[in-house]
């Protein structure tokens, strides 16, 4: 496809939007600062002027700065913002935290604007939905198909590729951020929700991007284990320093976890929702299972442990996961035995 056509046909699908969002006159844009609402608050402000007032969650799993960089964009373009306090953690069917969990924050949201619309007289609630996000496993869109909110990107056949195309046309920061999902998104499935468990996933992000300056990671909460995921080309960098694996333990453990590791796989947004999957259960005792592929591969001795679908692994020399070739082969080993997240501690074994 050449970049003619390209701009075409992005042209074509943002003609079509502001065909949907014109009639509209006024709108509430539920806008969490991403690039998906971000990118539509902007569309429906170049279309609807002050009549596109944008509405904002803050809570306890909304991390921390994220407010001030969504009214950044809103400062930059003059559009109205709203900001509302919602309550999840209050909802027991949200804290208990099903696989259903962001049904009951978008619900929570759209509530509050459902409430906010009456008393201006605005009959429209949008949303940042997307076409990539259609047929994913959603739950927040049952919500907004519940109560009427439309999401004009999907219905324009916009894709994250336009959408991020058109927010860097419009000169929007965040246009080739990474995506952001909510702080409760980084505890599994079934491990309650909690403003404690929140307050130190956001502290170990924070820490992991203002000082080591990863820019796309997840601090994922276990408990006492942060199981940190990133980028391939940043794990193995992480894991060849040393010095940077020790400051990274310690303001994680100053935090509170016990157990700092990362994730052999590496950065997969979502991957929470790997153990919605199935696997064959193995009744077996863990070292019958697991003794083979470590002496297999050079790696006794270890210490491990198993958690849910997670494999917990320590090793006396953590650096030689940086080697790609021999990290591949113990993850395919560890994922035929079922395991989907291979944590590896950073700090060293001692015999």
């Amino acid at each position: 496809m050449t970049t003619a056509h390209t701009a075409n046909s992005i042209d074509e699908k943002l003609a079509k939007l502001e065909d949907i969002i014109r009639p509209m006159e006024r709108a509430l844009i539920g806008y969490s600062g991403g690039v998906d609402s971000a990118m539509l608050a902007v569309a429906a402000q170049r279309v609807l002027g002050e009549g596109a007032i944008c509405v904002t969650a803050d809570s306890e799993s909304y991390a921390s700065g994220e407010l001030e960089r969504a009214r950044e964009i809103t400062n930059q373009f003059g559009i109205r913002h709203e900001v509302v306090k919602t309550r999840e953690l209050d909802n027991p069917d949200y804290a208990k935290n099903a696989p259903d969990r962001c049904y009951y924050c978008k619900q929570e949201l759209f509530s509050h604007m459902e409430r906010m619309a009456a008393e201006l007289r605005v009959d429209y609630i949008l949303y940042g939905q997307n076409t990539d996000d259609v047929g994913d496993f959603r739950p927040g869109a049952k919500a907004a198909k519940e109560k009427g909110v439309r999401a004009p990107l999907a219905e324009a056949g916009l894709d994250k590729e336009d959408v991020r195309a058109l927010a860097r046309r419009w000169g929007i920061s965040v246009w080739d951020r990474p995506a952001m999902a909510c702080l409760s998104s980084r505890f599994p499935y079934g491990t309650a929700v909690t403003a404690d468990g929140l307050k130190k996933v956001d502290r170990a992000e924070f820490f992991l991007r203002t000082e080591l300056g990863y820019a796309q990671l997840r601090s994922r909460h276990h408990d006492y284990l942060a199981r940190i995921e990133l980028p391939i080309r940043d794990l193995e960098a992480l894991l060849r320093h040393e010095t940077q694996r020790r400051q990274m333990v310690y303001a994680l453990q100053t935090i509170g976890y016990t157990h700092v590791t990362v994730d052999l796989r590496g950065f997969r947004s979502g991957s929470m929702n790997e153990v919605l999957l199935s696997i064959d259960a193995n009744d077996a005792p863990l070292f019958e299972r697991l003794d083979p592929i470590l002496t297999r591969h050079q790696l006794a001795p270890a210490a491990f442990e198993e958690r849910d679908q997670m494999l917990y692994l320590r090793l006396e020399t953590p650096s030689i996961m940086a080697d790609s070739a021999l990290r591949q082969v113990v993850i395919n080993d560890c994922e035929a035995l079922g395991f989907r997240y291979i944590a590896l501690d950073l700090n060293p074994l001692s015999i």
